[in-house]
């Protein structure tokens, strides 16, 4: 993807949803960080498929201090931008 590595810390991903709430994370912390280990995209829950639930995809971290800011009812996409 990259051919110098040191250049990955300039990538974020941003993460809209239906509502157009937007939750932002670097490349770092999804990558090389214990944070990318406890992200999760949902999209079945207790046997419940995606066309079925309520807010469809859900995006959570289970690794932040406070809860809620980075989780997404209804993602409709995720970007990946460089910082220029």
């Amino acid at each position: 993807m990259c051919d110098k590595p040191k250049r990955l810390n300039e990538y974020y991903f941003v993460c809209t949803a239906s509502d157009g709430y937007k939750a932002i994370f670097s490349w770092n912390e999804l990558f090389n960080s214990e944070l990318g280990e406890k992200i999760f995209i949902i999209t079945e829950m207790n046997g419940i498929r995606l066309k079925q639930l309520r807010n469809r995809i859900l995006l959570i971290s289970t690794f932040d201090l406070k809860v809620g800011r980075r989780y997404i009812k209804g993602l409709q996409y995720i970007e990946i931008n460089r910082a220029d």
